[in-house]
């Protein structure tokens, strides 16, 4: 059957019928030479191919073939000769069937990998089964992407993102929107955490627009964030809250239905992943990026970064949610009001490739005998929504986990 299904595939109609269905594994081994210099040869030629010219193609491949290797070639392609081929219907269906039976057994490969203990293997088989969730051999690959123009202003339009609720910064970028991934990057202590706090839970925030917020978060806990979401709704101080808690409720009405937190120390990307898929976020926050975890081997960090950043944005696009990554400032951003991309930790492009927007939070240097600086400065230094690249001044309130212009 084999040798049937190769010798309708000499066919240049056949080949490229069948083209986007064929991989080598469905043959078996013998039969992959053939199936390979088939496929170099329809690539290159024009026409339709002969046995006799495969044979040729091989020998002039193998110079130094030894007798024994020329003539078992030569076998097969004599077979090749006598198989009588099969009609172009058939031949799908057929390659369809092989198709499936080879996914089929790579998948349980994969399943007795993961069960060994092989760290790469799920992210493997998320790979696979994401290629084939539709139909094991999907012929449908739906439309091609509109061109009218009414849908693509409004695809791109300020009325599917959700608004950042600091004037001076929305001014210049108005917000994120589904499938689209934001990178915040700082030095340790500069505001990071209360930057998203302000963005999720204060006035105007996304929770207020209506948006449900997912906050993963590994580094402190999500109680004191979730403290300080409503430290940041309420307006008002820990100690006032301790005062007056039923008031503080009061302001965070609003917010708590919509934001969800959840500590995912030591959770991998898999784990990430599957728990969108349960909650369904229109925001996802996760603070920090750089410590979640991602299967397969890698060299150097700048290598797992790149990886991990890619596939947060698939992760964005897979859910259609509006996806803020945090991540770590180098030495280089240490008492700098202006940090852009180029300071991203561990990273080389990896990180600002896969970002639909960076924004650096940068503070002024502080001696030990310094009054504290509250000024906090906003660098776009990548973007993709709005074209705008500068610094934007704003006013850290700590007491109430508030970033205002």
């Amino acid at each position: 059957m084999e040798m049937q299904l190769l010798a309708t595939l000499l066919s240049t109609d056949s080949y490229k019928e069948n083209r986007n269905r064929l991989r080598q594994d469905i043959f078996s081994e013998p039969c992959q030479e053939v199936y390979e210099i088939l496929g170099q040869a329809h690539a290159k030629y024009s026409h339709n191919i002969l046995p006799d010219e495969i044979y040729a193609l091989w020998h002039s491949d193998h110079p130094v073939a030894t007798a024994t290797e020329r003539a078992d070639f030569k076998d097969l392609t004599e077979d090749l000769k006598l198989a009588t081929p099969i009609s172009q219907d058939v031949a799908t269906d057929v390659i369809e069937k092989l198709w499936r039976k080879e996914t089929g057994r790579q998948i349980a490969d994969l399943g007795i990998n993961i069960s060994e203990g092989d760290a790469s293997a799920m992210g493997i088989l998320q790979s696979l089964l994401e290629r084939v969730a539709d139909s094991y051999m999907p012929d449908d690959f739906g439309p091609t992407t509109t061109k009218d123009l009414d849908e693509l202003l409004k695809s791109t339009s300020n009325a599917n993102r959700w608004e950042f609720n600091i004037a001076s910064l929305s001014r210049h970028l108005y917000g994120i929107g589904p499938g689209e991934f934001m990178i915040v990057l700082a030095r340790p202590e500069t505001g990071k955490t209360s930057f998203l706090v302000s963005l999720m839970a204060g006035p105007m925030g996304f929770c207020d627009q209506g948006a449900t917020v997912l906050y993963l978060g590994n580094e402190e806990e999500t109680s004191r964030t979730m403290l300080r979401c409503v430290q940041s709704a309420s307006g008002m101080t820990r100690d006032q809250i301790v005062a007056d808690p039923k008031t503080a409720m009061k302001g965070f009405d609003l917010a708590r239905d919509n934001l969800e937190m959840m500590d995912v120390v030591d959770w991998d990307l898999d784990r990430i992943d599957a728990y969108c898929r349960k909650m369904k976020p229109d925001v996802l926050v996760v603070d920090q990026a750089d410590k979640v975890g991602v299967s397969g081997q890698y060299n150097a960090t700048h290598e797992r970064f790149r990886e991990l950043y890619r596939r947060l944005r698939e992760l964005a696009k897979r859910h259609k949610c509006a996806l803020i990554g945090v991540s770590q400032a180098s030495a280089d951003a240490e008492g700098k009001t202006r940090v852009d991309f180029s300071m991203a930790e561990g990273s080389k492009t990896g990180k600002a490739a896969e970002a639909d927007v960076i924004l650096g939070i940068g503070k002024h240097s502080s001696g030990e005998d310094d009054e504290v600086d509250h000024s906090r400065f906003l660098t776009i230094s990548k973007n993709k929504l709005s074209g705008y690249h500068g610094t934007i001044a704003t006013m850290l309130e700590p007491d109430i986990a508030r970033y205002r212009q």
